[in-house]
């Protein structure tokens, strides 16, 4: 069973309750329940991170050959046969 800081969730809760949930119309009671669960939300988060933490540093990359790729386009590929005259239909800005 993992074991809580018991300290810091007490102060958590008297925090909150101080700041929050006198404003909120909620007991201490009710303040220091939602900050257990925080806290046992909390450690099941750091599990999970560290969980997919190992999985990337473990995960193996193989490396790729780079190519190089030549892209070779006419005029008329780019554009229609409405893009004659002065600026045509290109946006030129405001």
């Amino acid at each position: 069973m993992k074991r809580f800081d018991l300290r810091q969730i007490m102060r958590d809760a008297h925090r909150t309750y101080k700041y929050v949930g006198k404003k909120q119309g909620k007991t201490f009671g009710e303040v220091l329940k939602s900050t257990w669960k925080l806290a046992k939300l909390n450690v099941t988060m750091q599990e999970e991170l560290a969980r997919q933490q190992e999985e990337r540093n473990n995960k193996v990359f193989t490396p790729v050959k780079a190519e190089r790729v030549t892209f070779k386009a006419e005029w008329s590929d780019c554009y229609n046969s409405n893009s004659r005259g002065y600026l045509g239909s290109q946006y030129c800005g405001d």
